[in-house]
């Protein structure tokens, strides 16, 4: 609970609030939403994620199989509806019609700033793209095959080995990503030099950040180095100046296990490694040596073989997976509740960002709850913490109340109870109720046709 409001803390919370009442007012609406309430929805939020329900409105019905007593106890359905539909992260008369995310851009730069804050010391960092589940209309939804979501937002990620996500940025077309330093070295170098300016920022160093083929160029483990800053990536052929090296096609009639390599410009080391296919990779600080021994299945021998595989590969292969870990952690407790506003996953997908950075803190201070147990323990002591004062009064009982059970004919018999209660038929006071069904019901009238179909 603390690592999680240590993200969203009251600063963020605040201006949340600031900015869904500035949205509700200049919509002739001027019920506020105070700060208690805003966590309150965020718990609900955070709870859907491992009880999620069809519809959403489920949590509130008065009904024994879905009805969830600390979600209505703290928040009322029509509040919960009321801040999701005028949720807002920025005002709608200062955006910024350069930034295809800027409604969301406030919130998205608080969190970037305390996830730097707060992230642990580690030399070892991996950029990689991750994707936000999206299936509605926006200019910025890709479609990215192989992949587990295939649909969504694209969203740049930068961290550490294993998966505390430092910073994020979402994709919105190459012009808008690039910074205006870094246009001459491409797309995927701008990403990666601007996650090392948020890394020099927190005066992490040495470090050593880890990337895949869309990223890698000979010009971007240069740039690195003159930054002091070690860089390893797989490389795509096209993209070394002159392939000093093997043919990959003549490589890949070799024997398992064959290399070669040679150190480039700027004393930049490619290797290519023949594996089941061939795979090249470019760094511009670790060594071919120590050979490795990795287990493999030779179909021409029948049985598991060892075969040499350099240190490079064997170092990128153990650290490049840490946005894939992250993206593993979200998938499995991602918020449930969908709404028809294209940024609201983009908001839930910044919850489930900190509840998993909020996770990977309590692992590394010698936590032993896992995630589902952590992600129980935060939506509980929000919704417990900040529930409304206001007790509920008396609610209707849902028409399908006992729909099956008090047709049957089976025991139901009439008993006197010290306190009356309200009758379910004619809502007058009653000294007697159904025993089967713990109803109030009058013995001459509403007992026989309460249990009448």
């Amino acid at each position: 609970m603390d690592l999680f409001t240590a993200f969203f803390d009251r600063e963020v919370i605040d201006v949340l609030v600031n900015y869904t009442n500035t949205y509700a007012s200049q919509h002739n609406k001027n019920n506020t939403v105070s700060d208690d309430e805003f966590l309150c929805f965020i718990g609900v939020l955070i709870l859907s994620g491992y009880m999620p329900v069809n519809r959403r409105r489920m949590c509130w019905e008065n009904s024994a199989d879905t009805k969830n007593t600390l979600v209505c106890e703290a928040i009322s359905r029509d509040r919960f509806q009321y801040i999701m539909s005028n949720l807002h992260c920025n005002d709608n008369t200062l955006l910024n019609v350069n930034d295809k995310f800027s409604k969301m851009r406030p919130l998205f730069d608080a969190l970037n700033e305390r996830f730097r804050i707060f992230a642990p010391e580690q030399e070892d960092h991996s950029v990689d793209e991750a994707m936000v589940p999206y299936s509605g209309r926006h200019g910025c939804k890709k479609f990215i095959r192989g992949k587990p979501i295939r649909w969504g937002y694209k969203v740049w990620a930068g961290t550490t080995r294993l998966g505390y996500i430092l910073w994020f940025d979402p994709y919105q077309g190459s012009s808008a990503t690039l910074c205006d330093k870094y246009k001459d070295m491409g797309l995927g170098a701008s990403v990666v030099l601007q996650y090392d300016d948020v890394l020099t920022k927190s005066g992490y160093r040495p470090y050593h950040i880890y990337f895949d083929n869309f990223f890698t160029s000979f010009s971007l483990l240069v740039a690195l180095q003159e930054r002091g800053i070690k860089g390893t990536g797989t490389i795509r052929e096209n993209r070394i100046p002159s392939d000093p090296l093997e043919n990959s096609k003549t490589m890949k009639k070799r024997i398992r296990g064959s290399m070669c390599y040679k150190v480039g410009n700027g004393k930049v080391l490619l290797c290519k490694w023949r594996d089941n296919s061939v795979t090249a990779v470019a760094t511009n600080s670790l060594p071919i040596t120590p050979l490795n021994k990795v287990k493999r299945y030779s179909r021409s021998e029948h049985k598991h073989i060892y075969v040499d595989q350099p240190h490079v590969i064997k170092k990128h292969n153990e650290n490049m997976e840490g946005v894939d870990r992250s993206d593993q952690n979200i998938g499995l407790h991602r918020i449930a509740i969908r709404g028809k506003k294209w940024y609201f996953p983009l908001f839930c997908h910044a919850i489930d960002m900190a509840i998993q950075n909020a996770w990977q803190l309590h692992r590394l201070n010698n936590g032993k709850l896992d995630q589902l147990s952590c992600r129980r323990s935060i939506a509980t002591n929000i919704l417990e913490t900040y529930k409304k004062t206001a007790r509920r009064g008396p609610s209707k009982p849902p028409n399908n109340e006992h729909q099956f059970s008090r047709y049957d004919r089976l025991d139901h018999l009439v008993e006197y109870q010290n306190k009356q209660t309200r009758c379910r038929v004619c809502h007058k006071n009653s000294f007697f109720r159904c025993k089967k069904c713990e109803v109030a019901l009058h013995p001459k009238d509403c007992f026989v046709f309460y249990h009448t179909p």
